[in-house]
């Protein structure tokens, strides 16, 4: 595993107890915290070592994964009452994972490094079952020169994308995130029109992976979509944030979006209708299932 022996991850989700059986089947000790007691349930069945406090998972490890769900949510953890800013240990690193602000990981970045804490934004693009495989792609904000926590990164995926500055891990996972989710939409759409057009769904789903419509997309979603399996491996309530999120650095940069505010409207109608803890595949349900 390299010299990674110790590890440990705020946030313990899909995504962070994905991240913690790469580093605990890699043979690191992790530690770990979640504000959820379930979460920190289920992470301690898998063998982490859970704390009751996100000031103790710093003060043990020098190593450390933030998986969070929201920009507040990361400002809170490092910053807030029970921050891991004042508990980081000198010259510690952390590796936020999560999707939040490109803004906000310039901003964090610059704070930390003044107190001797590098702070690196090292997306990932892939639901919880493939970062869970070591299929995740790592869109980091870093300079390859400089990353001397390749060892870290190399357990997470083989996959990693260097892309020079803090904060443009963060503005590529937006990209990436608006192209998967659009290709979600339409598959969700396009079957949905096959179906009551009157084709045979799985066929019409076999069609569409043998043309030049082909995605990706239809490999990890299509048959859930087409046997309702709605278990979460990421969802609808996660994508909707992101695409607030993609929807607001589009206003910052000046960049037209207009079939992502089209795509907000439609999750947030899914919200609405109580299917955002779902698998995001449950999108389809908005064509399905509404009048």
């Amino acid at each position: 595993m390299n010299s990674v022996e110790q590890v440990g991850i705020i946030g313990l989700g899909l995504v962070g107890k994905a991240l913690a059986s790469r580093f605990l089947d890699a043979g690191a000790v992790v530690a770990g915290y979640d504000i959820d007691p379930a979460a920190r349930a289920v992470a301690r069945a898998m063998g982490v070592v859970v704390d009751d406090d996100p000031r103790d998972v710093a003060r043990q490890c020098s190593t450390l994964l933030l998986s969070l769900p929201n920009p507040a949510v990361i400002r809170d953890v490092l910053w807030g009452e029970q921050g891991i800013a004042s508990a980081c240990r000198h010259d510690s690193l952390i590796l936020d994972t999560s999707t939040t602000d490109p803004a906000d990981t310039v901003e964090h970045h610059e704070r930390l490094d003044g107190i001797g804490i590098k702070y690196v934004d090292a997306c990932l693009v892939g639901a919880s079952d493939a970062i869970a495989r070591g299929e995740a792609v790592v869109l980091v904000g870093d300079t390859e020169a400089s990353a001397s926590y390749l060892s870290s990164l190399r357990v997470i995926s083989g996959a990693l994308y260097f892309l020079g500055s803090p904060g443009a891990g963060n503005r590529a996972k937006l990209a990436v995130n608006l192209v998967l989710g659009l290709n979600r939409l339409v598959l969700a759409e396009g079957l949905s029109f096959g179906v009551k057009a009157g084709l045979d769904p799985a066929q019409l789903l076999q069609i569409l992976k043998s043309s030049a419509a082909y995605s990706k997309v239809m490999e990890n979603k299509g048959d859930r979509m087409l046997n309702a399996n709605f278990e979460p491996v990421a969802r609808i309530s996660q994508h909707a944030k992101d695409v607030d999120l993609i929807i607001a650095a589009a206003e910052y940069c000046g960049a037209r979006v207009p079939l992502t505010h089209l795509h907000a409207e439609i999750l947030s109608d899914a919200i609405a209708a109580g299917w955002g803890e779902l698998d995001n595949s449950a999108v389809i349900k908005t064509y399905t299932e509404r009048g």
